[in-house]
């Protein structure tokens, strides 16, 4: 080549190399500039996904007991040492590990991690392995109790949900528009509130709201539809308060419209928050067995850590109260055929401001990953790889704030869409969504009503495709309104908008202290 054309040829790459997004994208000081929707609506800031709310590097507990496998069932032995763990744990008032040492520890039953500051350590993800055996049950429960809640994507009308907990404190938002990713809350009167005090955001299900998001739909295989249900809720910290403004600790991840439930409709009253775990953590170990998976209820401030699951089913779940957790380094292989219509998950995302990062999973007939019903956001997946026959796909009924960023998916898809009657009549499943810098092999990103799903710097066919409905089919009927993609097949600068972001909000060493 020509020293000229070489010369060209590297000026050229080095300029599309720079490419950015008007709707993220850096200024000349190094730093995220928003393009904002007329609203107002402008991606969120992701950064407060994971443990402490981001930027905190994952402790190292010192270890309190050591227990070695027996060769026969280690139930009842690793319960009682766990237990004696979270003794040592509750006098020391900071995290204290069970060491596990290296072996095969056979359980026929549920381990519960029922108290705060409490580590189950194995000595390493190929030396310590758990094997559960007999009939199937769940392997590791992390929450109060020895049973996670029962969570279903079922919504039944004969089984109203239960009404919030009454409030000596509450008011409404402002008659005004509050958009996705903002921080501030204008309410009509912030009399009585503080900062530091724990809030509830009651945004009620109108009719309205239902027709214009096109969810009114016809019965599912004669079942009547209901999609979403009577209202959303969402917690929320205070953080600072000027004149009947609220500014929050982390940012609203969907839109209140006072066209739609917002407004004077929406109610914002005190809580007090639920009692969760905290400092809880399972780390370095194996565990296999069909049938079992890792739940996290009623917990925050915890972690999974270099993790790896073989052959198990509905492998993690993050439930609704669950918070501000990280997944670092867990990955998921899936040789079993799973033969059901109704399809797993790997990572079940129900709780909020939960990072998963430099995570896997290799399977067929299960979805990689998946946000579940009404629930806000933040929550992040980060240099994450799959590999299957499915999809990276937000499952049901208006989660918010979801974002992928530098994943690779290998034989399956991305999915930002809606479900309609699907499942149990699943219908929008997720609003204000980012996928940055990702590949699959397809992706389906479409816009609902008054939102947006950006698919920014992804590589990947763009498919199409009609709301499902049970009969009809897809045929005769148009694609949804396609989702918002920006500088297709070409990644943009930042190359992470969950690290950029994380820098900009706490600086470099926030970056640095999670591994980057």
């Amino acid at each position: 080549m020509h020293a000229r054309t070489l010369l060209i040829a590297l000026t050229l790459t080095a300029a599309a190399s720079a490419q950015q997004s008007d709707w993220a994208h850096l200024n000349s000081s190094g730093h995220l500039i928003y393009k904002t929707t007329p609203h107002g609506d402008h991606i969120a800031d992701f950064s407060y996904a994971g443990y402490q709310g981001g930027g905190v590097a994952l402790p190292t507990a010192p270890v309190g007991d050591t227990l070695l496998p027996s060769g026969a069932d280690d139930t009842h032995a690793l319960q009682s040492e766990l237990d004696h763990t979270a003794q040592l744990a509750a006098k020391a008032h900071h995290p204290i590990a069970l060491l596990l040492a290296e072996g095969v520890f056979h359980l026929s039953k549920t381990i519960n991690l029922s108290a705060s500051n409490v580590v189950l350590r194995g000595s390493g993800k190929t030396k310590t392995i758990l094997q559960l055996t007999g009939a199937p049950h769940m392997g590791i429960h992390i929450g109060p109790g020895t049973e996670p809640p029962a969570e279903t994507d079922d919504f039944a009308p004969s089984k109203p949900e239960a009404p919030p907990a009454p409030s000596r404190l509450s008011t409404t938002l402002a008659n005004t528009y509050i958009p996705s990713g903002t921080l501030t809350v204008p309410v009509t009167s912030a009399a009585g509130f503080a900062p530091g005090d724990t809030i509830e955001l009651d945004h009620p299900i109108t009719p309205a709201y239902v027709t214009f998001m096109g969810m009114n739909l016809p019965n599912r295989d004669g079942k009547p539809e209901h999609w979403i249900g009577n209202h959303i809720t969402v917690e929320r910290t205070i953080a600072s308060i000027s004149g009947n403004t609220l500014t929050l600790t982390v940012p609203l991840t969907d839109d209140y419209d006072p066209q739609y439930g917002g407004g004077p409709q929406t109610t914002v009253r005190k809580i007090t928050p639920p009692t969760r775990l905290s400092q809880v953590a399972v780390e370095s170990l194996s565990i296999t067995a069909p049938s079992v998976k890792i739940t996290i209820s009623a917990v925050e401030d915890a972690w999974l850590r270099d993790l790896h699951l073989e052959d198990t089913i509905n492998d993690i779940a993050v439930q609704s109260q669950g918070r501000r957790i990280t997944i670092d380094h867990v990955d998921i292989l899936q040789r079993i055929p799973i033969q059901s219509s109704a399809k797993n998950f790997g990572f079940s995302l129900a709780g909020t401001q939960t990072l998963v990062m430099h995570s896997s999973l290799t399977g067929d007939s299960i979805f990689f990953a998946a946000t579940q019903a009404r629930e806000q956001g933040p929550n992040v997946l980060l240099f994450c790889t799959f590999t299957g026959d499915q999809s990276i796909e937000p499952h049901q009924r208006w989660g918010t704030g979801f974002l992928v960023d530098n994943v690779n998916v290998h034989g399956g898809a991305i999915n930002l869409l809606n479900r309609g009657t699907m499942g149990s009549g699943h219908g929008w499943a997720i609003g204000w969504g980012v996928v940055w810098n990702s590949t699959a092999d397809t992706f389906i990103i479409q816009n609902p009503p008054g939102a947006i799903n950006w698919a920014i710097g992804v590589t990947g066919k763009h498919l199409g495709r009609p709301m499902p409905i049970s009969g009809a089919g897809y045929k005769g009927r148009p694609d949804l309104p396609e989702g918002l993609y920006d500088s297709p097949n070409h990644p943009v600068q930042p190359t992470s908008l969950y690290l950029q972001q994380l820098k900009d909000r706490l600086g470099p060493a926030a970056v640095k202290a999670i591994g980057y």
